[in-house]
């Protein structure tokens, strides 16, 4: 049973606990573009949606949740050297920093995902990946490292769909973060033993 409803994440009143009524665990994958486009309108920019948002989202969520999942990006700890500097000039990473400040100090179990630039659709954003309609092909594996920002390359959003799933059953990635890249090979597809497996065993990045 899928149900959809609606809230204003960045007006704290349209976020009323009911909506968070018998609901384990959930999943912020809330975002804008980096850099100023239509999606802007009306206030949406990089603080209110990225910070704002999920400061207000944090706080009306139930102590009792099992877990949140959020997706950050790559680059949040890099912001101020090259290339991340430049996708950072309005901010984004730096907001999207503060948010995973937020979830750490939340008081509820979290996983934080950092994926590398998003390929495959939905192809919402305003960049070189949707105009090409840059898919990962081959690339189905995954890499993944623990508690660190240092890669660079891309994920594929089928995923980090299926991380952001994978994540909620997986112990270890409890209060983790975790970066992610789509790399060639075989992938886990939706094997909960294989990411179980990626997820537990995780290295360590430099």
């Amino acid at each position: 049973l899928i149900q959809i409803v609606s809230a204003d994440l960045r007006q704290p009143g349209t976020i009323s606990p009911a909506l968070f009524t018998g609901v384990s665990a959930v999943i912020v994958c809330v975002g804008t573009t980096a850099f100023p486009s239509k999606r802007w309108d009306g206030d949406n920019g990089p603080e209110q949606t990225d910070y704002i948002g999920v400061k207000n989202l944090l706080a009306a969520l139930p102590s009792t949740l099992s877990r949140i999942i959020f997706v950050s990006s790559a680059g949040v700890e890099r912001y101020n050297q090259l290339p991340y500097n430049i996708l950072n000039l309005f901010g984004v990473l730096k907001y999207k920093k503060m948010a995973e400040d937020l979830v750490k100090s939340s008081g509820i179990p979290y996983t934080i995902l950092r994926p590398g630039r998003l390929t495959d659709g939905p192809y919402t954003s305003y960049d070189l990946n949707t105009l090409l309609k840059a898919t990962a092909g081959m690339r189905k594996a995954v890499e993944v490292r623990r508690g660190s920002d240092t890669l660079s390359g891309e994920t594929s959003r089928v995923t980090l769909a299926e991380c952001c799933v994978q994540a909620l059953g997986v112990k270890e990635a409890e209060n983790e973060v975790f970066e992610l890249l789509s790399v060639e090979g075989e992938g886990p597809g939706s094997d909960e033993g294989a990411w179980e497996k990626i997820l537990a065993s995780a290295p360590a990045g430099k």
